[in-house]
C-alpha cells in the first residue's frame, strides 16, 4: 500500500470511526441532555473530504446505524427527537457521498489534464530535440530564436568535414557516435543562453548573443575548443576538422538573409581548405518592419 493510499485509509475510514466513538462515548457521559449524536452528522463529510468514495459510502452508512442504535440503548424518551436526528444524519451522509463522487472526478480530471500537459511538453520537446545527438534540431533552433529578443547576435554555420569518409570506412554507427562527440565538444564550449543546434546531417548552428568583435572572439574560441582534439569513439579516436562561417546578424534581419551570409562565409573557409573560420562582413543595413 503506498503512502497516499495509507493517508487516505487513515484520514478517509480510522480518524472518522474514532470521531464516531468518541462523540458516542461523550454522549453516554454527559447524558441525552447534550445531543452530543447530532455531530455524527459532520463525521461523513470529513470522510469525504480525505477518503475515497468508498470509504465515504461505508462511512456514512456505519454513522447512521451507530445513531440509529445508540438511540436505542441509551435513549431519553424522545422518539421525535431521535428520528430527526436520524434524518439529518442520513441526509448529511448522502451530501457527503454526492461530494465525494464530484471530489474524485475533479481529481480525476485534474489528474488527465495533468498528465496531457505533461505528454504534450514532452512531444513538444521531442519535436525539436534532435534524436541523435539531444541537441536542438532545425525546428528547434528556429523556435528559440523567434522567442529571444531582437539584440544584435552572432551566427555561425559549422561544418564537419570528411563526416562521409568516416561513414565509408568505420560504418554509420561509428559516424553517429562522431556526430554526437562533435555536438557534446561543441555545446561544452558555449553557455546556457547560447543557441545550439544540429542544422543538418553534418552541420550545426550557432547563435549568440554577442556582436561583432565580441561575437567573432568567441565563436573563434569555440571553434579552436572543438578542434583542439580527436573525437573518441567505439573505433577509437578520429580526427576532427570543422570549417565555420560567421555573420553578425542585426535586429530587423531576416534569418534567411543571415543564413545565406554564414553559408557564404562556410563556403569561403571551405575553399580554403579544412579548419578555416572565415566571418562574413555586412554589405547592406537590413531594411526594418
Amino acid at each position: 500500500m503506498s503512502f497516499q493510499s495509507q493517508s487516505r485509509f487513515l484520514l478517509g475510514v480510522i480518524v472518522p470511526l474514532a470521531m464516531i466513538a468518541i462523540i458516542l462515548t461523550s454522549d453516554a457521559i454527559e447524558g441525552p441532555k447534550t445531543a452530543y449524536v447530532g455531530v455524527l452528522s459532520a463525521v461523513p463529510l470529513f470522510s469525504a473530504i480525505f477518503g475515497t468514495t468508498l470509504a465515504t459510502v461505508f462511512i456514512a452508512v456505519a454513522t447512521w446505524i451507530s445513531a440509529f442504535v445508540f438511540g436505542h440503548v441509551a435513549s431519553d424518551g424522545n422518539v421525535r427527537a431521535q428520528t430527526v436526528r436520524l434524518v439529518i444524519i442520513a441526509i448529511f451522509g448522502l451530501v457527503a457521498i454526492v461530494a465525494s463522487v464530484l471530489r474524485v472526478r475533479r481529481d480525476r480530471q485534474l489528474m488527465e489534464a495533468l498528465r496531457s500537459a505533461a505528454e504534450s511538453d514532452t512531444m513538444r520537446v521531442q519535436a525539436n530535440t534532435d534524436s541523435l545527438t539531444g541537441l536542438l534540431n532545425r525546428r528547434g533552433v528556429i523556435s528559440r530564436l523567434e522567442q529571444s529578443e531582437g539584440s544584435t547576435r552572432t551566427i555561425a554555420l559549422v561544418d564537419v568535414d570528411r563526416l562521409k569518409s568516416i561513414n565509408d570506412t568505420h560504418g554509420h554507427l561509428i559516424g553517429d557516435a562522431f556526430i554526437v562527440g562533435v555536438g557534446a565538444r561543441i555545446s561544452g564550449g558555449l553557455s546556457r543562453d547560447d543557441i545550439v543546434g544540429r542544422w543538418g546531417g553534418d552541420e550545426f548552428l550557432i547563435v549568440l548573443e554577442l556582436a561583432g568583435d565580441d561575437g567573432v572572439g568567441v565563436m573563434q574560441r569555440v571553434f579552436d575548443h572543438v578542434s583542439a582534439e580527436a573525437i573518441s569513439t567505439p573505433a577509437g579516436m578520429i580526427p576532427l576538422a570543422i570549417c565555420m562561417g560567421v555573420a553578425e546578424w542585426l535586429p530587423g534581419e531576416k534569418i534567411d538573409a543571415v543564413l545565406g551570409r554564414a553559408d557564404s562565409a562556410l563556403y569561403a573557409a571551405k575553399q580554403e581548405g579544412r579548419s578555416r573560420l572565415v566571418a562574413s562582413g555586412r554589405t547592406s543595413e537590413p531594411s526594418q518592419g
